[in-house]
Order: C-alpha cells, then sequence, then structure tokens
C-alpha cells in the first residue's frame, strides 16, 4: 500500500490520460512506477465513517421495481452477475450455470447456455460479456468462448491462450483480466483480444514474477463498463484504471491513511487473507461499479464500509451500511450499476418481505409505498430475487 513516509504522487489540476501498454509492479502488486500526469488520489480516512451511507443527493426519487418472474426453469439460487443489454437483463445463475434472460419488466424469455461436454456446451461457466446480437461465454477450463446468437440456436466457438478470470468487452475488442498468472507472453494482468479474428492483440500490465505468490486472491468483480470506458482494479493493487476501445490507462490511486498494508508480505498466499484480517490491515477496494460521475463500492475494514466518490469533486463519502433515505429506509448491500449509467440493487424476496413490514410505516413517499405493497403482493418466500433500478441524477 502507498505510505505516507515512502511514497510521493504526482497530482494533477487537469487530467489527460496517457495510454500505458505495460505498468510494472511489485510482488504484491502496488504500483511503484507512476508514469502518468493525470493520475488522481484518492485518500481515505478509516476513522470518518458514518453509520449509513446515503444515496439519496445522487439518485433520482423514481424507481422501477422489477420482481424476476418465477417458474421452474428459471428459479435463482445464487447470482454470479447481473447485465442489461438491449432491453433485457441477463442473470448468470450460479447453481444452474446458465444465463436467464427476462424482459426489462422481469418476464422470463429463456436461458442461454448449458453446463456439458457436447457441442454448444460449456464446462465451467466463467464471465460472459456481448458482442452485436449475442452474448458470449467462457468456458474457463477448456479456453475457449461460446458465441450464443439471442435471436436463434446458432453459435460459434472461439479459442484463446491466455488464462483469465473475467472479460469486458466493447463489441469486436475485449480485455481478458488475468490475475497474477503467467502465460506463454509472459507475465501479465492484462490482453487485448479481438472476438472476430480471434487473436491476441497485446499484452498489458506486466508484473514481476513474485507477483504469482499472491494469485490466489481475488475480488467479487475486476471491471464496470459505463458508456465507452470500464474501470478495472486488481487484488493488492491500489491503482484504478481505465479501459476502453483504444487502450488502457491508469486515473485512481488509492490510499488510505492508516493501517496500510505493508510493501513487503512474507506470508504464504494461502494466508493472506486471514493474515490481513488479523492483523486489521487494510488492502484497497474489494468491488467497484462505475457510473458516468461516480465511483461505488466497498472495502472490508470490520466489515463492509461503502463508498461513493464523486469523480468531479473528487470527494468520497464512507458508510458502514447504504440505503436512500428519500423513499424509504431500505437497507441493502447487493448493487451493480449499468453500461447505461443507471444504479440497481436487488434483494431476495424473503428479505425483502421482512424488511418492508419492519419499515412501511415509517415510509412517507406514497407512491413508493404503493409500488412496494404492489410488489409484495406477488410474492412469496420463494420467488425469485426483486431488482430495484435508479437512475443518477444529471448534474
Amino acid at each position: 500500500m502507498w505510505n505516507n513516509k515512502t511514497k510521493s504522487i504526482l497530482i494533477a489540476v487537469v487530467a489527460t490520460p496517457v495510454m500505458v501498454c505495460a505498468f510494472c509492479c511489485c510482488h504484491s502488486g502496488v504500483q511503484k512506477n507512476i508514469h502518468d500526469a493525470g493520475l488522481k488520489e484518492i485518500l481515505i480516512d478509516p476513522g470518518k465513517v458514518d453509520t449509513f451511507l446515503d444515496l439519496s443527493d445522487i439518485l433520482n426519487d423514481s424507481v422501477e421495481i422489477i420482481p424476476l418472474e418465477t417458474k421452474d426453469e428459471c428459479l435463482i439460487s445464487e447470482i454470479d452477475r447481473l447485465e442489461f443489454y438491449k432491453d433485457r437483463i441477463f442473470v448468470a445463475d450460479r447453481k444452474s450455470a446458465k444465463i436467464l434472460i427476462f424482459t426489462s419488466a422481469g418476464k422470463y424469455l429463456k436461458s442461454v447456455g448449458k453446463q456439458g461436454v457436447g457441442p454448444g456446451e460449456y464446462s465451467f461457466m466463467g464471465g460472459f460479456t456481448f458482442k452485436g446480437d449475442s452474448v458470449v461465454v467462457q468456458d474457463r477450463f477448456r479456453g475457449k468462448y461460446i458465441v450464443y446468437d439471442l435471436y436463434s440456436n446458432s453459435y460459434r466457438e472461439i479459442s484463446y491462450n491466455a488464462f483469465h478470470l473475467e472479460v469486458v468487452s466493447f463489441d469486436e475488442i475485449a480485455y481478458l483480466i488475468s490475475n497474477y498468472y503467467p502465460s506463454t507472453s509472459g507475465n501479465y494482468n492484462l490482453f487485448k483480444f479481438n472476438f472476430n479474428t480471434s487473436e491476441q492483440v497485446s499484452a498489458e500490465l506486466s508484473f514481476e514474477k513474485g507477483g504469482i505468490d499472491k494469485s490466489v486472491y481475488g475480488l467479487r468483480r475486476y471491471s464496470s463498463r459505463c458508456g465507452d470506458n470500464a474501470t478495472l482494479i486488481y487484488p493488492l493493487n491500489d491503482t484504478v484504471y481505465t479501459l476502453n476501445k483504444e487502450g488502457i490507462y491508469p486515473s485512481y490511486v488509492i490510499r488510505f491513511t492508516e493501517r496500510n498494508l505493508p510493501d513487503e508480505l512474507s506470508v504464504d498466499k494461502d494466508m493472506l487473507y486471514r493474515y490481513v484480517h488479523l492483523n486489521r490491515y487494510l488492502k484497497g477496494w474489494e468491488y467497484l461499479q462505475s457510473s458516468r460521475d461516480y465511483l461505488l463500492g466497498y472495502y472490508i475494514d470490520d466489515g463492509f464500509k461503502f463508498f461513493v466518490y464523486d469523480k468531479r469533486k473528487s470527494d468520497i463519502r464512507i458508510g458502514g451500511m447504504i440505503k436512500i433515505s428519500s423513499l424509504s429506509d431500505l437497507a441493502f448491500y447487493d448493487f451493480t450499476t449499468t453500461i447505461d449509467n443507471e444504479f440497481c440493487f436487488i434483494q431476495s424476496a424473503s428479505m425483502l418481505s421482512c424488511n418492508w413490514n419492519a419499515m412501511r410505516d415509517k415510509c412517507t413517499n406514497s407512491s413508493f409505498k404503493d409500488k412496494m405493497d404492489a410488489a409484495l403482493e406477488t410474492l412469496s418466500d420463494d420467488s425469485n430475487p426483486v431488482l430495484f433500478k435508479y437512475h443518477f441524477k444529471k448534474k
């Protein structure tokens, strides 16, 4: 981590992105060479944390409440990932190992993909992304992507060589996101890939060989796309990168005012997670979602600490729980942002019913109360989760 006494960071008044093709990292993943004059520092004081992080000031009061339809063929056990694309909702379910497709109103349409060894099947469902009228699903164990057409039963396969955990794409250009894994190209954390030609375009974000010792630890999500750009973070790395079709460059560096993780760690990779928590070190962000004007996510410090960073004001707010008080005091923790600059969170039907019954009488927004009552009338404890979709306020 970055330390007050040993590190200095150049912060420019005006951000002028410079594409960086190779960044050298130390064994713990911390950036050692800062070449971009537009890099901004995000400073976090762990002692300044509110009980709640209220998002009312950045979200519109109106909300779409979308119960995901419940049928035998689309029962959701655990959501790995949720995305919006072409006016549809795509849900990767861990148990069924399928991608379930719903309309924007939550009506179930169909599933895509199947676990197996037959044609058009994957042995293990990894990440997924989109290309034109297709959803592209990773078969992580067999080193290929299966491209399923959304409007027919056709598919094709794309092979790749670089092992990776996640993918973010801009139509035919994809970035394969590794996590300190060696490859035939060398020690790189990112690979630019062309879905049309099935060719690796370049290798990005180099790391020293020792970084492999820390590669066991992962994140809930590595990337988050909004519009033509995406953000990217890595475990034990205090840098937030920006990705787009043209390339990658570092945008922000994160620093805590105290309890930073030491640069040199003589601990086995299998004990790293326990070591950090036993010694109450802070090691960067665990989850990051990006919108046009904000970065939202959380880090761990005796429990979840949620944050929202205003890109324009260079200001960060932190809380132990999230709520949107303009509608109700309904608290939540599982959230995502969309490519179209919207904010969503999701709750199980049983938890939502319990929470709403406890706070319904305190809700002063009659429109929201009517929407909630109508939605909950159609649900049982065994129903699929409910999605809440907000628009960010225009500045």
